[in-house]
């Protein structure tokens, strides 16, 4: 009852702000600051979109997806990051706030969690599937990033994805490239069957999820890919061309889930069961035979979303050393436990060395066959 109550006062909060946002010029958004009245409206309509801020970020993307089920510009408007709303609010305003149509609706959707930076920005993917009058259903995908603005997660970036499919032809290497996808016979979203793309100078290119950026000649005749287009014009004869805003190579062991940790360059992989895991960071202890503590660092914990203090589940922990550190350990001038061997190498960058406790699952609690599986596909990947 209580959660019901909520959503009709949300609701009611929505149409005021859509109220508020018809009567502001759509032109500059501000009616004349001598104005008293647009000085009021303007604090109102700030006072409510500070209110309907979600304090996390799932809910951030959830609360997209459902204003995008609802057609409310106002709502998805209240979302955005502030460099966002100058890109959004004319074309929001020139649609009345109201987005879709009535046929196709969106019927459902579903938000899964993709890539994570440090706390600071999630990635998630939201598929949309749509319903016309004829019950016929075509499904679409949207990548949302959220990111942290002060006390707030608020959306930073939307990518419609548009296209995907296998490369048949690679980049023939020129300012302009194109590349022929083929689509996934198997694929479930995706509104060609073949389109030509077009890379140009501002298109961007990234491994996966992730944030990190490829180049041209990482694409190769048969990779698959991902691809929102431009608002700039297609040509229309069949296969479509297009130019590309954004392509995401999808490569198997991506993973379904990607954590990347900034300060020391690092990125995990996981699987889509451990979407809502948390980051829980320690210091491991360097003892002499003596036991004097000679040298400290990081321990990266990686959590199931399961585990509770009650039922605590295996994590997958990540020793972080520099480089004089694990070759210090290496010669066995410090030990970081009572065990007669040393950690075991994950992976190395320019500055530090990820390796994995010794006997790190002695106490077999619940949860470590998985994590021994996980480990088994090298899902540490060093960034330089």
């Amino acid at each position: 009852m209580k959660s019901g109550k909520i959503i009709v006062l949300s609701c009611l909060a929505l149409f005021l702000l859509l109220f508020l946002l018809t009567t502001v010029t759509p032109a500059t958004g501000n009616l004349p600051e001598e104005n008293p009245v647009a000085a009021e409206l303007k604090v109102r309509v700030n006072l409510l979109e500070k209110a309907l801020r979600p304090r996390d970020p799932a809910a951030t993307a959830k609360a997209w997806a459902e204003g995008v089920k609802a057609r409310n510009g106002a709502w998805q408007y209240a979302l955005l990051a502030p460099e966002l709303k100058a890109e959004y609010y004319e074309k929001l305003a020139a649609m009345n706030w109201s987005t879709g149509t009535s046929s196709p609706w969106v019927e459902k959707y579903e938000v899964t969690e993709r890539y994570r930076v440090n706390d600071e920005l999630y990635r998630y993917e939201v598929k949309f599937t749509y319903k016309d009058s004829t019950a016929s259903t075509f499904t679409t995908k949207d990548y949302i990033t959220v990111r942290r603005y002060e006390d707030a997660w608020l959306i930073a970036k939307v990518e419609k994805m548009e296209a995907e499919g296998k490369i048949t032809k690679s980049p023939d290497g020129e300012t302009e490239q194109t590349i022929i996808l083929l689509a996934n016979e198997s694929a479930d979203w995706g509104g060609y069957d073949r389109v030509n793309v077009v890379i140009g100078n501002e298109t961007k290119i990234y491994k996966g999820h992730t944030d990190q950026e490829l180049t041209v000649d990482d694409l190769q005749e048969g990779d698959r890919v991902e691809v929102a287009f431009t608002d700039e014009p297609r040509l229309m004869i069949y296969p479509v061309t297009a130019k590309a805003e954004t392509i995401r190579k999808m490569e198997p062991g991506n993973g379904d889930l990607v954590y990347e940790n900034t300060q020391y360059k690092l990125a995990f992989s996981l699987p889509g069961t451990w979407e809502g895991y948390r980051v829980v960071t320690e210091e491991w202890e360097g003892r002499t035979p003596d036991g004097e503590i000679v040298e400290t660092g990081p321990v990266i914990k990686i959590r199931h979303p399961g585990w509770t203090v009650e039922n605590p589940r295996q994590d997958i922990p990540i020793l972080v050393f520099t480089l004089r550190q694990w070759e210090m350990i290496q010669k066995e001038k410090f030990n970081i436990s009572a065990a007669p061997i040393g950690p075991k190498e994950l992976g190395r960058n320019k500055q530090y060395v990820f390796a994995l406790p010794a006997r790190y699952n002695y106490a077999f609690p619940p949860g470590y066959e998985e994590v021994e599986e996980i480990l088994t596909d090298n899902p540490l990947l060093p960034l330089f």
